[in-house]
């Protein structure tokens, strides 16, 4: 039965009594000040959250959380120095052989978990998952790290994961024990092991990085930059089968009941010669594999071995003729993996997003079959490398939120499996489980955080993957049903939406036109006051009536019209009429032009329904001011200030960028439907372009249910963009982008 990790007692006063390396021993100081450190402060971090814990609970919850924090005092200076000894101790047995090492952690025992009290396997599962998190990020320098120690042991020993002291699952396991010896109930010990994981465990990478400074800066191997063997995710080339699979990666029926494949697929030995090229020894990328070459590259973390023409190798050797080797083939690997799929269903949460398939096949199969080394073909091998890399791809896209990243990474095992079956997974973009994967990944892009995880969609999306979960074994055309019933949820949401967006878009492009049209009249009609002493009647006849009638025409007929010709010309003869007249013939024009201006007014005021008390008023107004101009005799007059300056654009918290800048330029380019994520965190906010207005002069944001959000300008919307306050949210197909950044990443490797 699987069991918590437990330490042994250790005396915290005793030197090792095995000495180390000098530059180990270094490290080893380092580690133990370091650690020591965080420890302490996450000890006083995990004092304040269980107080505040304690405020927000009934009188009866209350007294556990205060019993903690006793237990948690009283226990500190041994915890502490436990923890410290521990750490000294993971360094005391590196580069022992395997059995003569101090097992420091139990794994899960995935068969026989129903045996394991629940407690335990709460504590079992979090820890797995906070080592798991921990060594995301710095596996290349655990890499390193564990390099130059097999060179500082001058290859005696071969440095595992079990053996390596910076290895993130030894460490989660010395502070297990130490836990395991205070009085805490589950719900206080997850707290403590989450406050662990952020303070302590988050800084394993650094850690990692600095003891690999420290062996670099004592002069073992000191230009070491990378692993100069194949990584483990890596391992391998393409071998002949051992059962269900032919060489080169081709895949035939299998026994059992496990879906066909569909022969050699060139996408996926493309795949397998990129890979292959990546195994070299000595820190150099071959040029290319000579036929028939073996695989070469470490061990895989888990143990496991690879088959290459029916012989097991590791760390690119192969076994001795003695080892206990057991082949996994293609069949058995289908089934062990729909072993874990089964148990992906009693493992609930986010954290499982994240997983090492290749460590729960070993971990499975050991408990099982006992300590043998399990080797696999290669071309299942292959696979699980490369879907990983797709995972790991999918899992730090920005474009998904973490609700639907956790969702869409509980399929690792399901398309896996898919893939083990199917090569053409990889090139075939109708594939079934590639488009339903595209689907999910599509709609979930445009799930907002903030309607909750009650939203219909995201419930949709969790029912999907769920029944993926609970019912595929053999049969692939579960993804077809299910991407027929999604598709048909999704396009007509889709559908619902893009009414809504068009009604908003119509909506908004009328209230833009109409703000163009207004400031358009607006400044036409300034412009020809500007500065001129003029009757009032004219001011009010122009700002009040006239104005009205040139915005109508502007929007009906556009100012290019010659109705708007027309009605522009009214206007200068309004303000030439009521200019100082002396001579003959211009009286006389005027005693022509004013019943004919009069009556024009009149007309185009009528046509706005103007009111006709006010109107009659106006138009008696302006007679009388004509009357007095032509009896030689000036009229009161009024002087129209001239319109200010505008104020160059300014923004209360910073400068806009330029116009000819880069973001502000794709801002003013973006089309409607394009996504974007305001703000950062749990205030983030998912939206869709609308419309854009004027290229640029408006962008109008809704949410996924037609809501208007926000509005920006080019210039506001690029500087924010610049800040990194908006994100554009990527909506290609996920998978596809995937592979590509897979293959791009493969070729610069291997082109490096």
């Amino acid at each position: 039965m699987a069991k918590v990790t437990r330490l042994k007692p250790v005396d915290g006063g005793k030197q090792p009594a095995r000495g180390l390396p000098r530059p180990l021993e270094q490290v080893r100081l380092h580690v133990h000040g370091r650690v020591g450190e965080l420890l302490s402060d996450m000890l006083d971090g995990a004092d304040d959250t269980l107080f505040d814990l304690a405020e927000k609970e009934t009188d009866s919850e209350r007294d556990r959380y205060f019993d903690a924090m006793r237990e948690l005092r009283i226990q500190r200076a041994g915890i502490e120095a436990g923890f410290r000894q521990a750490v000294d101790n993971l360094f005391q047995s590196t580069g022992r052989e395997p059995e003569e090492a101090e097992r420091v952690s139990d794994r899960v025992d995935a068969e026989n978990l129903s045996l394991v009290k629940h407690d335990e396997l709460e504590i079992s599962v979090a820890l797995d998952n906070l080592a798991r998190r921990s060594r995301r990020g710095c596996d290349e320098a655990l890499g390193v790290f564990r390099h130059r120690l097999e060179y500082l042991f001058e290859g005696q020993h071969p440095i595992t994961d079990k053996t390596n002291p910076l290895e993130p699952r030894n460490l989660a396991a010395c502070f297990a024990g130490c836990l395991e010896r205070l009085q805490l109930d589950i719900r206080a010990r997850l707290i403590v092991l989450k406050l662990f994981e952020r303070v302590v465990m988050d800084e394993t990478g650094a850690l990692v990085t600095e003891a690999n400074q420290i062996l670099a800066d004592a002069g073992v191997l000191p230009d070491l930059k990378s692993v100069p063997v194949g990584r483990p995710r890596v391992t391998g080339t393409r071998s002949s089968s051992v059962e269900g699979a032919s060489p080169a990666g081709e895949s035939r029926p299998v026994e059992g009941g496990m879906p066909q494949g569909a022969g050699n697929d060139q996408m996926f030995g493309l795949l397998q010669e990129l890979l292959t090229t990546l195994r070299g020894l000595g820190g150099a990328v071959p040029a290319g594999p000579a036929a028939g070459a073996p695989p070469a590259g470490p061990a895989p973390s888990s143990g496991m071995a690879v088959m290459h023409n029916g012989v097991p190798y590791m760390d690119g050797a192969p076994l001795a003729a003695d080892a206990r080797v057991e082949s996994l083939s293609s069949r058995d690997l289908f089934g062990m993996l729909t072993r874990l799929q089964r148990l992906e269903q009693a493992l609930e949460g986010p954290e499982h997003g994240e997983r090492n398939v290749r460590e729960e096949l070993s971990d499975l199969l050991d408990s099982e079959h006992g300590e043998a080394i399990h080797a696999l073909e290669q071309a299942d091998d292959d696979v699980i490398n490369l879907v990983s890399m797709l995972f790991d791809f999918i899992l730090d896209d920005d474009g998904l939120p973490s609700e639907i990243k956790a969702l869409i990474g509980r399929l690792q095992i399901p398309l896996l499996k898919v893939a083990i079956a199917d090569k053409t997974f990889f090139s075939n973009e109708s594939h079934d489980a590639r488009l339903l994967l595209n689907t999910l990944a599509r709609a979930g892009s445009q799930w907002d955080p903030q309607q909750g995880r009650d939203d219909e969609l995201f419930q949709r999306i969790d029912a999907a993957v769920h029944a993926i979960i609970d019912d595929y074994d053999e049969d692939a055309d579960l993804f077809r049903a299910l991407l027929d019933d999604f598709e048909g949820y999704f396009s007509a949401q889709h559908a619902r939406a893009e009414r809504v967006a068009e009604r908003v878009r119509e909506a908004e492009e009328g209230k833009a036109r109409a703000e163009l049209a207004g400031e358009a009249v607006q400044a036409y009609i300034d412009a020809r006051l500007a500065g001129r002493a003029v009757p009032d009647v004219v001011v009010r006849l122009l700002r009040q009536g006239w104005q009205q009638v040139l915005y109508l025409t502007w929007l009906r007929d556009g100012e290019g019209s010659d109705t708007w010709r027309r009605q522009a010309k009214v206007v200068d003869a309004l303000i030439w009429s009521v200019l100082p007249h002396r001579d003959q013939a211009t009286l006389e024009k005027l005693r022509d032009l004013s019943p004919k201006l009069r009556r024009a007014l009149e007309h185009g005021l009528e046509s706005i329904e103007y009111d006709a008390a006010e109107r009659r008023a106006l138009l008696d107004d302006l007679a009388r001011v004509h009357e007095t101009l032509l009896e030689g005799l000036d009229t009161e007059r009024v002087t129209v200030p001239k319109a200010p300056e505008p104020a160059p654009e300014q923004d209360a918290a910073r400068a806009l960028l330029p116009d000819d800048h880069d973001e502000v330029r794709r801002a003013r380019q973006l089309r409607a439907g394009q996504w974007l994520e305001l703000g950062e965190g749990e205030d983030a906010q998912r939206v869709k372009l609308a419309a854009n207005l004027r290229d640029g002069a408006k962008l109008v944001f809704i949410n996924r249910r037609g809501i208007k959000v926000r509005e920006y300008e080019a210039r506001e919307l690029g500087t924010a963009l610049e800040a990194g306050e908006v994100r554009l949210i990527e909506d290609g197909a996920l998978f596809d982008r995937a592979l590509e950044a897979v293959i791009g990443d493969l070729r610069r490797r291997h082109d490096g």
